[in-house]
């Protein structure tokens, strides 16, 4: 069994926590801020309940009440404790963390960045900068393993989490990718009930955004009805993803594929990307890409999974400030450096801008951000990709 810590304490967070220790894993998890643990401390545990309230299809395993007393708010004995750090923590906290945790890095840890990809190679620049001199491995997914959410601020008790729909087949990669099979055979060891697929280099990670690809568009075109406290809306519900704030995602997907075919990727449509991952129940949880049962873009988006999750209730959420910054401009800097337009991004980039007064063009993550020169040929970036260097 593994020791791991747990960097961050949000519902990914508390998820992996509950997940790994039920499994039998020695778990820290570490938070800056005391407030943020305490419940799981008050409780003594975590509490899963599944989103009709009792049960959770495909993740019964961890269902109900996880024993739980292993925290700490001091990140040098959470990175001491553990072999592996997995920090499920939004990306712009990717760079925070990564200074954070430098000065406590050990020969052979292994750090993955879950919710988002990048973060392997926003940990690989910091490292650098700090000067970092021990042997690391650095990984990242695409997405939690998790469709998961905090039930205090809903009106629950403050150590219940709801997951929604396990995430099957999500991408894990590496920073060099030539490290990928170790980082994969690990994540395999610490998540024995999903299925992992393993990406060509960290770009998959990074492109394969399912945030970036479907949260802007609903909330963008539904603005009015949030910042008026709308308390019915529900990002996936059917009155606010509508066909035509489909269009907008299928026309976001479609150009993260071009981004991802121009750089070697296979890349499947959003509608496929939800089969893979199990998120329709039409599909089956543990679905593995049957053509015959993809469905048209909007039936595959409209799933219980998806339209249970209320809100978001404020405009400046992490579905724009994190998604818009971190992921629209992220996949426009790729366009720029390959030569593939991305015009739709660019527009959500823009006008998101205006509507939250933040411009996002100069806070977001672009390649050069990420240790990448945009001036690199694609065959100097993929060396850089798989061996950490040009």
């Amino acid at each position: 069994m593994a020791k791991v810590a747990i960097i961050g304490a949000g519902a990914g967070g508390f998820a992996c926590t509950a997940y790994l220790t039920h499994f039998g894993h020695e778990v820290i998890l570490y938070n800056r801020r005391p407030e943020t643990i305490e419940p799981i401390k008050k409780y003594g545990g975590i509490e899963v309940i599944g989103n009709d309230g009792t049960s959770v299809v495909g993740t019964r395993e961890i269902l109900g009440f996880i024993k739980f007393d292993n925290l700490t708010t001091d990140i040098k004995e959470a990175l001491e404790f553990a072999d592996i750090v997995l920090n499920p923590v939004p990306a712009f906290a990717h760079e925070y963390y990564a200074k954070l945790c430098a000065p406590y890095v050990k020969d052979d840890q292994v750090f993955v960045i879950m919710g988002k990809g990048g973060g392997a190679l926003t940990y690989a620049k910091i490292f650098k900068e700090q000067e970092v001199n021990k042997r690391v491995y650095l990984g990242e997914t695409n997405t939690l393993p998790f469709g998961v959410t905090k039930l205090g601020p809903l009106g629950g008790l403050p150590h219940q989490i709801r997951i929604e729909a396990p995430v099957n087949r999500f991408i894990v990669s590496a920073f060099p990718a030539k490290d990928t099979d170790h980082i994969f055979d690990i994540m395999k060891e610490l998540f024995p009930t999903r299925e992992l697929r393993r990406g060509k280099n960290v770009m998959e990670t990074i492109l394969v955004d399912y945030n970036a690809i479907t949260h802007p568009p609903p909330m963008i075109c539904n603005i009015a009805r949030i910042e008026s406290g709308d308390g019915s809306f529900h990002l996936f519900g059917r009155d606010a993803l509508t066909p035509a704030v489909v269009n907008l995602v299928e026309a976001i997907d479609r150009e993260r594929i071009a981004l991802s075919e121009a750089l070697g990727i296979k890349a499947h449509p959003i509608e496929e990307e939800v089969y893979i991952v199990g998120w329709n129940p039409v599909y089956g949880v543990y679905a593995k890409g049957r053509e015959d049962k993809v469905l048209p873009i909007y039936e595959a988006l409209h799933t219980e999974y998806l339209e249970i999750c209320e809100g978001p209730f404020n405009i400046k959420s992490r579905h724009l400030t994190e998604d818009v910054p971190y992921g629209l401009v992220t996949f426009s800097s790729i366009g720029d450096m390959i030569g593939v337009d991305t015009p739709v991004c660019d527009a959500l980039v823009t006008i998101a801008s205006v509507l939250l007064k933040e411009d996002f063009w100069k806070i977001g993550r672009t390649v050069e951000k990420l240790g990448i020169n945009p001036k690199w040929s694609k065959e100097e970036l993929e060396r850089f990709l798989t061996e950490g260097k040009v």
